[in-house]
């Protein structure tokens, strides 16, 4: 047991070095005075804290250079924001002068559209007037017409009247002739200048009904050569009774019934009458002759 005992401090001190008692470089100095355990405990700190510092600085390096990094972006951040505030602000301006030219624009069509409403309103208003100047014209022209077509037919009737009598007053039994052959000797006769003959086998003919239009048309020259106005007027309407359309001595009836008309003072008849042959067959030759007499009547 004290033999145990005696060897307890060789074992403690076995590892340690009496030589290094008070080196401060040591890793675990030891034998150290007061002084220079506080040394060996500030060079600790002073470790401590340079190997703190390091660490700082590479942290803070590595912040600098992160906040680098954001404020590049940041840049970036805010130049965009700017390029987008100009273009805001440039778009805000085109709106503004956009909004201008449309005020404008409508204010100028605002007045361009009342200028032309109340010039179209103005020529309609024109076109109204002579529509019903027009529509009183027309009015006043059928009612002269209807008068005169009245009148017209009393005078048919009248002529009518004599031309039967007269029909009477002619024997057809000395006529022994065929209508045809009647017809061509009053032709004969006409334009030999024999109108009471013409007369005479053109009533045969009208009696018999040979060429009925064409017949009365003749009788209605030879009682216009001989200034029987309203038995001329009766022929002629008769004619055309019985051939409405086209003939060729239609011009020269039409001639004649206006000259009639006139002859007989009823201007209003022979007006229409020149007008309707100046509508009809303006390049007759009877169209000019009835433009005269139609200036004179006005």
């Amino acid at each position: 047991m004290k033999k145990l005992l005696f060897l307890l401090p060789l074992l403690l001190f076995a590892e340690v070095d009496p030589f290094k008692a008070g080196d401060l470089n040591s890793p675990n100095p030891y034998g150290l005075t007061s002084q220079e355990k506080a040394i060996y405990k500030n060079k600790s700190n002073i470790k401590k804290n340079t190997y703190l510092i390091k660490r700082l600085e590479v942290s803070l390096k590595n912040f600098r250079s992160q906040m680098a990094q954001k404020f590049v972006e940041y840049d970036q951040g805010i130049s965009d924001l700017s390029n987008k505030l100009s273009s805001f602000n440039t778009i805000l301006n085109e709106i503004d002068t956009t909004k201008i030219s449309v005020e404008k624009i409508k204010k100028e069509l605002k007045d361009n559209n009342l200028t032309n409403l109340n010039r179209r309103i103005s020529v309609l208003e024109d076109k109204i007037v002579f529509i019903q100047k027009q529509q009183e014209s027309i009015k006043k022209s059928f009612q002269e017409f209807t008068k005169i077509s009245n009148n017209n037919f009393q005078n048919l009737q009248n002529s009518m009247q004599t031309i039967l009598e007269q029909l009477k007053k002619i024997n057809p039994s000395k006529i022994t002739l065929s209508s045809k052959q009647a017809f061509k000797k009053a032709q004969a006769y006409y334009f030999g200048g024999n109108l009471n003959k013409a007369k005479e086998y053109f009533t045969y003919s009208l009696q018999k009904k040979y060429m009925p239009s064409t017949s009365s048309y003749y009788l209605g020259e030879i009682a216009y050569k001989k200034g029987r106005y309203k038995e001329a007027l009766g022929f002629y309407k008769k004619s055309v009774m019985y051939y409405p359309k086209k003939t060729s001595f239609t011009t020269r009836l039409l001639y004649h019934t206006g000259i009639a008309f006139k002859k007989i003072g009823q201007p209003k008849k022979a007006k229409m009458t020149f007008q309707k042959l100046i509508h009809d067959y303006p390049k007759s030759k009877y169209a000019n002759p009835a433009k005269k007499e139609l200036a004179k009547l006005h």
